[in-house]
């Protein structure tokens, strides 16, 4: 094993030990936290699905700027986790895949308003030259210049239905073109569409890498750092108003403990545990939801709650998006699950 890789696990045990001693003081792990957010096209001739306009992006970099908010790299967001040293108020901006219109649209826009930016690139794309994606060229124009880029697998797959072989080449063949072309030293991933099962957590892990979905939600000190949350931003859910939501979200208080995302079917049952007590009122304003409707809140006590979908979910991909009211301002507190339906073909 690596030098390298020995250290990121050593940290990575330090870190835990960290968060054992803190699970003692729960106020103290929620004290600070991060919001990360997920965009993929700056455009507006590209699917509504993954793309914001480059006027509302504007909208938001200016909200970000105006209002003060710590606009912090991808790697000052992770030492913060690691030091426990996050700054209020703090976003990290992400992009995943490398698509243009990052450089013609919003590159222009991040140096105006001097923001930074990750990019995870699937670097196979790059390599073929496609004309929706950036070149090298055009990543080296914008490095140095607050844009960082990270690992997103070669070819962009549905890595749970590979073999551990195959996803291993996927992830170290990126490393090394993005080391080749860019320098990037910094074991950072993106699991391609968020999708992920225990395996490829495990796998990454081991790796030494910190990885990053696609399920919603405000990042603290004690979440995985295997499978980090982001905001998706695109269509309706980037408008100002979702936007301002969630920036100003709060983790939720619970224990995370790994689930297997991969499910035998669309309707699975997550079991969530509070870090403390809550009051009968807190269960009451804890709510979840599933393809745009309300699931099923079952409290097994004051600190155990079950969560249902009402109905199986005709999605390959889903989510459990929970939300419950932090009696600070408008914040809320937030907690998303991502779901796979099970390949049994």
């Amino acid at each position: 094993m690596r030098l390298g890789v020995k250290l990121v696990l050593l940290e990575q045990k330090m870190y835990r030990a960290l968060f054992a001693l803190l699970t003692l003081f729960p106020g103290l792990i929620y004290a600070s936290s991060c919001v990360v957010l997920l965009y993929h096209n700056i455009s507006d001739i590209t699917p509504k699905s993954t793309s914001v306009s480059p006027k509302l992006f504007e909208q938001h970099l200016k909200y970000l700027s105006e209002k003060n908010y710590n606009v912090i790299s991808l790697s000052r967001m992770v030492e913060g986790l690691k030091l426990m040293n996050l700054p209020e108020k703090c976003v990290s901006l992400t992009a995943d895949d490398a698509n243009e219109s990052i450089y013609s649209n919003a590159f222009p826009l991040l140096k105006k308003y001097n923001l930074p930016l990750s990019v995870f690139v699937s670097t196979g794309s790059i390599d073929m030259n496609y004309p929706s994606m950036m070149s090298w060229q055009q990543m080296r124009n914008m490095q140095n210049k607050n844009i960082y880029f990270y690992n997103h697998s070669v070819s962009h797959p549905y890595l749970i239905n590979m073999k551990n072989d195959e996803i291993y080449n996927q992830i170290t063949k990126a490393q090394l073109r993005l080391e080749q072309e860019l320098g990037v030293k910094e074991n950072f991933f993106a699991y391609p569409y968020g999708e992920e099962n225990i395996e490829i957590i495990q796998l990454l892990e081991g790796l030494g890498y910190v990885s990053f979905g696609q399920q919603s939600g405000a990042i603290s000190y004690n979440n995985d750092m295997s499978n980090l949350p982001r905001f998706p931003m695109s269509f309706k859910f980037a408008d100002m108003s979702s936007f301002i939501t969630k920036i100003n979200t709060l983790p939720m208080p619970v224990i995370h403990k790994r689930v297997n995302s991969v499910v035998p079917n669309n309707n699975p049952i997550l079991n969530l545990e509070f870090v403390e007590p809550l009051s009968n009122s807190k269960q009451k304003q804890f709510a979840c939801y599933a393809g745009g409707s309300n699931t099923k809140v079952d409290w097994k006590s004051n600190k155990i709650v079950s969560i249902q979908a009402n109905n199986e979910l005709p999605s390959r991909r889903f989510r459990y998006n929970c939300t419950m009211p932090s009696g600070e301002g408008n914040r809320y507190y937030w907690f998303s699950k991502q779901f796979i339906k099970e390949n049994k073909d």
